[in-house]
């Protein structure tokens, strides 16, 4: 009974709290890294520039399970440091960044390393783990006890949204070795989490009688469950590829960022196409997949639902990001605003056409 109730009840409101943490942790280390490399730079001689290489390359040569244990033991922060300086002075640089440690070479002065911003980020990075497994746990939970897949309404597609966020982040900070993104990937499951919590108390949907309201259609059906899933993790991967257009507006021209313990906007700009690559097959397919789901429970595959309609504009705003990016080799703002304009139509699918347009989702 003591699984179940914490399953249906409180699950939301300790997930919240969480993240909400985590976002303080991913703040505060970049708040302390600034303002260290701020106080260097007034007393320092020149000004720090961003190395065109971007710091995911950094990240290629070593293995995803190598970084985690490295990651845990403080191992990954020196060695990319060095490999990050090594790198850069082979190739004749003036400046070089690791997101990771925010350390940089300008001239004869390195940025130091902020230990108190160093030791939240790593905090932050092990909470991330924590809340991302006990999204994961409460979802198994849930799918157990109901016997259905943990995504059959809002609360819990907004619960499965945030965890997959955070599996996606996860994965970026692993892969390419920076936490910049966790203050945004905390932030977005933060709200993400509190929306569950409304929804789950303004709706009834965290009581277990929200399942014997579930038509036929939607019951036990392996299409349905991949369908939905497709969808839910390709919105995560967008919403990191969202807060990489941020950062690219943040950061302004590649050649003169405005923020020198960031990532380049050059660097955010691929990590941003990255994301994009990974999500943007998969809404692909989650949307193929529901064109078959529909015949099966409707009658037709495509009826022009309005959830239909706005999937496909959504997936139709990432292929011109793909095809203005990697055919006519675009960069810069407007590839921001194409990222955050996906990321609209994304939020508008989600959440704007179960709430405000009425239709068979």
């Amino acid at each position: 009974m003591g699984v179940m109730y914490f399953a249906f009840f409180n699950a939301s409101v300790v997930l919240a709290a969480l993240a909400a943490l985590a976002y303080f942790l991913y703040t505060f280390s970049q708040y302390r890294t600034a303002l260290a490399a701020r106080q260097t730079l007034r007393h320092g001689k020149g000004r720090a520039r961003v190395s065109a290489q971007p710091a995911f390359a950094l990240a290629n040569g070593q293995s995803v399970w190598g970084r985690v244990l490295r990651m845990m033991s403080g191992y990954v922060a020196d060695q990319s440091s060095q490999m990050g300086a090594t790198m850069q002075r082979a190739r004749g640089a003036t400046a070089t960044v690791v997101p990771l440690r925010s350390e940089f070479d300008v001239a004869d002065t390195v940025l130091p390393v902020s230990i108190e911003g160093q030791a939240f980020g790593r905090l932050g990075s092990i909470l991330t783990w924590l809340l991302a497994g006990t999204l994961v746990m409460t979802s198994l939970m849930r799918a157990l006890i109901t016997g259905h897949a943990p995504w059959t309404n809002m609360y819990e597609a907004s619960i499965a949204l945030a965890g997959f966020l955070t599996l996606a982040y996860i994965y970026f900070e692993l892969r390419y070795q920076t936490r910049t993104l966790g203050v945004g990937a905390a932030g977005v499951s933060l709200i993400l989490l509190l929306s569950a919590v409304w929804v789950g108390n303004a709706f009834g949907q965290a009581e277990p009688v929200a399942f014997k309201k579930i038509m036929p259609a939607l019951q036990d059906n392996p299409i349905l469950t991949i369908h939905v899933s497709m969808m839910i993790v390709s919105y995560a991967f967008f919403i990191v590829a969202f807060l990489c257009g941020v950062l690219m507006l943040v950061q302004g021209d590649a050649a003169k960022p405005r923020y020198a313990w960031l990532p380049s906007g050059e660097a955010a700009d691929e990590l941003g196409y990255r994301a994009v690559t990974i999500g943007f097959p998969l809404l692909a397919l989650g949307v193929i997949l529901g064109a078959w789901w529909a015949n099966y429970a409707w009658g037709h595959y495509w009826s022009w639902d309005p959830k239909e309609t706005s999937a496909l504009i959504t997936w139709l705003v990432y292929a011109v990001y793909l095809h203005a990016r990697g055919m006519r080799g675009m960069r810069g703002k407007t590839m921001a605003w194409l990222l955050i304009g996906g990321f609209a139509a994304t939020i508008f699918t989600y959440f704007g056409v179960s709430f405000v347009v009425p239709g068979l989702h």
